[in-house]
């Protein structure tokens, strides 16, 4: 079967390779699940580049998340799965750019095996960190939140989902393009961090302020908006986009009570039970299948054509384009 090896850390023009390799044989507690359709990630580029926060031995499996059906199940495993579609649960231990996966039971979902494949090969990773970051600072309807790079994959997530729990939030963005897409996705105020964000910021909130900030960013969009955050508030950093910290000034720092806190999904998923990490993924595929939950495809590409796949996804980051590239495989590559 054909899989995606990383074959040592850099360029993933240069370090990725189409290889052969052995039909998985599933051992106690483990499926077999033939890879339906899987994102490639900014963090599966990062990981490839070696600028991750985990590095595989080489050569590594690449690709995090995805879907397929079980094929075949080690002792242990009820045969019944068989033929059930599964969310591949991102624990960096695996691949899914390959045509099967190899999979410990606990690590695969459960999903309608009517969905659509590729809304649902998008649910490990953007949508339930979303999901997770409104879980934080006891937030009540009507609350702010407030987040920078609105209309990345999490953002525009995460507005559906505030907007599901009668949240309010406020979507800052570096183009007015994109404040007129997070507006048209239901954001309630986008803002630009131009020359008039802090006024602009002013005139919105009308004197209310926000408990929670999430951010993938750091740097002055952070520091700007930390004097409207609410005594208490909660400032979340989930990625590292622009690479700098997270800088809140002290006079709001310690005299607001602020919190600052780090979130990797991976954390969450080591630190909860599998039932749990189960329902969780559960509940968002449910939201996907309902159409609460979706995120535009840019393109998709058989795995064959993984070079062009990585440069477009590449490409699309760079442009700061909305829409996810997928690989596909079997049916779903042929359709």
């Amino acid at each position: 079967m054909q899989a995606v090896q990383i074959s040592s850390f850099g360029d993933p023009a240069d370090v990725l390779e189409l290889v052969e390799v052995e039909t998985p044989t599933p051992q106690a507690g483990q499926v077999v699940v033939d890879v339906e359709a899987a994102p490639v990630n900014p963090s599966d580029l990062m990981l490839i580049e070696g600028h991750y926060a985990v590095h595989p031995p080489l050569p590594a499996a690449a690709g995090a998340e995805g879907v397929g059906r079980i094929s075949a199940v080690g002792a242990g495993v009820d045969p019944a799965r068989i033929g059930e579609r599964v969310l591949v649960v991102p624990t960096l231990r695996h691949g899914t750019w390959r045509e099967q996966t190899l999979v410990d039971a606990d690590d695969v979902v459960t999903i309608d095996g009517e969905g659509d494949v590729l809304q649902q090969a998008m649910l490990g990773i953007n949508p339930i960190t979303a999901d997770l970051l409104l879980d934080h600072a006891g937030l009540e309807a009507g609350d702010w939140v407030a987040q920078t790079a609105a209309n990345s994959a999490v953002g525009t997530y995460l507005i559906a989902l505030a907007r599901r729990a009668g949240l309010r939030t406020v979507n800052i963005v570096r183009r007015r393009e994109a404040a007129q897409e997070v507006l048209a996705l239901g954001g309630d105020v986008a803002i630009v961090s131009d020359d008039d964000f802090t006024d602009t910021l002013e005139q919105t909130l009308g004197g209310e302020r926000i408990p929670l900030l999430l951010t993938p960013l750091g740097g002055d969009v952070v520091s700007r908006t930390a004097p409207f955050l609410q005594h208490g508030a909660t400032v979340i950093s989930y990625g590292a986009v622009n690479g700098a910290p997270v800088a809140i000034p002290p006079q709001h720092l310690t005299f607001g009570d602020i919190t600052v806190r780090g979130f990797w999904l991976n954390n969450w998923r080591e630190s909860t039970p599998a039932a749990q990490v189960a329902a969780r993924y559960q509940r968002i595929a449910r939201l996907t299948d309902e159409g609460v939950l979706s995120a535009p495809v840019a393109a998709t590409y058989p795995i064959a054509q993984i070079d062009a796949a990585v440069e477009h996804a590449r490409r699309d980051g760079h442009a700061g384009r909305q829409g996810k590239v997928l690989l596909t495989f079997g049916a779903e590559a042929d359709s």
